[in-house]
């Protein structure tokens, strides 16, 4: 019994210290000295319990200083919480880039689909490093509902899309972009079929055969160059008609081999 006893006052002890210490760290957030109160968001972010989370939310939702609002938001990264999907939406539409990127990464990581609507609206910011923020964390997401999105902002000549699109395309998108051919840049239309190309999961081979052709449509050093490493990647396999198809390419572009 005293055994017990000693364990239920020493809980509540520690939840006693562990509330005078949130309670510390929450009026740091309002201290004068920017580092002391950046060094106290990220220390809140750091703390999993739901007391934590209720004091980051209750200070984004009045507002802070830029920088400690920005720590407190990478504080959310992947949680789940209804209120702190919430708070992350409407930051990722706020004024500031800088916080509108630190949201978006955020609800990059919550583990469902409630962030996906606001990843891909993201990828029309005016900023584009909130756009490539978006479209990382929908390519880590493999979210292929962004993938016509994501063909949008490349036919607007945006870099964040290639990487996006390599990593989550399917034979659709192989010929969707293979269409679009003379209406974006060869280079960012050949980087992004050799990241298809990369992909082992890419396939069957007769897609990889239309992507190498489409590849081969291309002029210029870069879809060379996605040929060329497609050969060579595929050396062990040297039967694989796309791999053939390449190496025909390659040919008739006068390169050695």
């Amino acid at each position: 019994m005293r055994g017990l006893l000693s364990m239920v006052l020493a809980s509540c002890l520690a939840a006693t210290a562990h509330g005078d210490e949130l309670d510390g760290l929450q009026k740091d957030l309002r201290s004068p000295e920017e580092q002391k109160a950046v060094e106290a968001a990220t220390r809140i972010g750091e703390d999993a319990s739901p007391r934590a989370l209720d004091v980051a939310l209750d200070e984004l939702a009045v507002g802070v200083p830029p920088k400690v609002a920005a720590a407190l938001l990478a504080g959310l990264a992947g949680r789940k919480e209804p209120r702190a999907v919430e708070v992350l939406t409407l930051y990722a539409r706020h004024r500031m880039p800088e916080l509108r990127k630190k949201a978006i990464v955020a609800l990059g990581e919550v583990p469902d689909q409630r962030p996906t609507p606001v990843l891909i609206a993201a990828l029309s910011d005016s900023v584009e490093e909130v756009r490539a923020a978006a479209a990382r964390a929908l390519a880590k997401r493999k979210e292929t509902s962004a993938e016509d999105a994501l063909v949008k902002l490349l036919a607007h000549k945006d870099q964040a899309a290639v990487d996006a699109l390599a990593q989550i395309g399917g034979p659709m998108l192989s010929r969707k972009l293979g269409e679009l051919i003379g209406q974006i840049p060869d280079a960012l239309l050949a980087n992004t079929l050799g990241g298809l190309l990369e992909r082992a999961d890419f396939g069957p081979d007769p897609v990889r055969v239309d992507v190498v052709k489409a590849v081969a449509k291309l002029p210029g050093a870069d879809a060379t160059a996605v040929l060329t490493d497609y050969v060579k990647a595929t050396e062990k396999d040297p039967k694989r008609p796309s791999r053939a198809e390449a190496r025909k390419a390659l040919e008739a572009r006068g390169v050695n081999q």
